[in-house]
């Protein structure tokens, strides 16, 4: 990391990378929320795991802009930097919002709504995952000092982000659909499935909004 060490400081983008790992993991833990409260099972452990690993990215984050609060310097400018920062940790924000939404009732008991579920948030992480190898990726193209041959792997990993947030906004879709369609028997547990359905579409939007708020950077 010679490039970090001599142009940044080793412990800006180290910590960078820390805080996508820990919001990759406030979004693994709150896909087991998903998976628990579609089983039956007891959702407390996961929430608990959710809220502690976003609290950790949270400290990530504050510990960043206290870093560059200083005279710190960057192989990029500080405010672009810290919008980065800002847009990566929103989307452990939201996922830690899914398990708050999960917290207020059981789920709506139809088993092919419950799947729906279940395969939006298997698509959200998906999405969230690949914007994790977006920013590990990103590490590189800072070693390379921007090469040519780097751009185009983040570009492939952008688009990839893309194309799964796409993904997911068609299932988030077929999951409201069928919720609206078929929660006339139980309206209340009906409006609260799709209010889940919506933050967790809005897990996967963010990973996007992440991934994308990198164009600038890749494309100087």
């Amino acid at each position: 990391m010679k490039f970090f060490e001599s142009r940044i400081g080793p412990s800006v983008f180290k910590s960078y990378y820390k805080h996508a790992e820990s919001v990759f993991e406030t979004v693994e833990n709150m896909n087991a929320s998903v998976k628990a409260a579609c089983d039956g099972e007891d959702i407390v452990p996961h929430i608990k795991a959710t809220s502690e690993s976003e609290l950790k990215a949270d400290k990530i984050k504050n510990e960043i802009r206290d870093v560059l609060r200083g005279s710190v310097r960057l192989a990029i400018d500080k405010l672009v930097f810290l919008d980065l920062v800002s847009r990566q940790d929103r989307i452990a924000d939201y996922a830690e919002n899914v398990t708050e939404i999960l917290s207020f009732r059981n789920l709506y008991e139809n088993k092919e709504a419950q799947s729906l579920v279940l395969e939006l948030a298997d698509s959200v992480t998906s999405t969230v995952e690949e914007y994790r190898k977006t920013v590990e990726r990103f590490e590189y193209l800072l070693e390379s000092a921007f090469s040519n041959k780097e751009k185009d792997i983040m570009h492939e990993h952008i688009a990839k982000v893309n194309d799964l947030e796409h993904q997911a906004d068609l299932v988030e879709a077929k999951a409201a659909a069928y919720v609206f369609s078929n929660g006339d028997d139980q309206p209340l547990a009906a409006a609260h499935m799709y209010r889940l359905i919506q933050r967790l579409d809005d897990v996967a939007n963010a990973a996007e909004t992440a991934a994308n708020s990198l164009l600038p950077i890749i494309s100087k």
